[in-house]
């Protein structure tokens, strides 16, 4: 195994996360990965009238960390042989768990989100859709609902930009060898990229997925992201693949993520690449 053979999985101890570590283990266990739980106490300050107290983590750290031991003892049980090492952290969540993917370079990085409705559905899994555009790593966010890790029909939204496939080496390592349809959808309007760059990126598709059936389905369409929408409920996959430029602060203002709305409408798990 690879030193930096890492199955990243965040943990907040929330019923979701939990899930979540369940299919990270899974993945890591049959990938021959090595699992690293993560959790952050975050940072908070406390104030009155009079006084101003800065919160003491050290409590929470050490509860946090024996929840993490028995969670660990629990896990080996059904994999055993398989390395997991976990780390309890202090700080402001979205950067510290940033900074910690960053660290150690995992192929993967794992989060869970509960299902919302409602006005909660307008910010569904703020901590991975803040995460998305941040970190190098494949984000592979996981609903509630889902239980386990059944790849047989993936969906990967294929934006026509670029005949590359070699974002997609993290959904390799997901399927190895394991029988599967790859579809890559394209939504588009008389896009001369994308009729340029379709024959290559079904060829590279098909090469890199060699032991899997691939296919791209191209759809016309002024609304790329109702068809797309559509396309997707109808289809039902088990894994949506999308992926997420990196933009920086001054980008982030003009240009909208398309995989952050991809995590609003579906209900399948969701790979984000980069």
């Amino acid at each position: 195994m690879k030193p930096n053979k890492i199955v990243f999985a965040a943990h907040d101890f929330s019923l979701a996360s939990k899930n979540a570590i369940e299919l990270a283990a899974d993945l890591a266990f049959k990938t021959g990965s090595r699992l690293f739980i993560y959790h952050v106490v975050s940072t908070s300050v406390l104030a009155d009238s009079e006084n101003l107290y800065t919160y003491n983590p050290e409590t929470d750290i050490k509860k946090a960390s024996a929840l993490m031991r028995r969670g660990i003892t629990y896990l080996k049980k059904s994999r055993p042989g398989m390395q997991i090492a976990f780390e309890v952290d202090y700080g402001f969540l979205i950067p510290t768990i940033a900074d910690k993917i960053e660290q150690l370079a995992p192929w993967i990085s794992v989060v869970g989100v509960k299902k919302r409705t409602g006005l909660d559905k307008v910010i569904f899994g703020d901590v991975c859709t803040t995460l998305i555009g941040k970190i190098k790593s494949p984000l592979f966010v996981v609903p509630f609902n889902t239980k386990s890790l059944k790849l047989d029909h993936i969906a990967y939204a294929w934006d026509g930009k670029s005949a590359e496939v070699h974002q997609l080496i993290a959904l390799k390592e997901m399927l190895n060898s394991n029988n599967a349809t790859i579809t890559a959808i394209n939504v588009s309007h008389y896009d001369e990229a994308v009729e340029r760059n379709a024959g290559n990126f079904k060829q590279g598709l098909k090469k890199m997925f060699s032991a899997q059936t691939t296919d791209l389905k191209q759809i016309q369409g002024l609304d790329k992201e109702v068809e797309f929408e559509k396309a997707i409920k109808n289809m039902k996959p088990d894994l949506l693949v999308v992926y997420a430029h990196h933009y920086n602060v001054w980008q982030n203002l003009f240009h909208k993520r398309f995989s952050r709305y991809a995590l609003k409408f579906t209900q399948s798990p969701v790979l984000i690449v980069c």
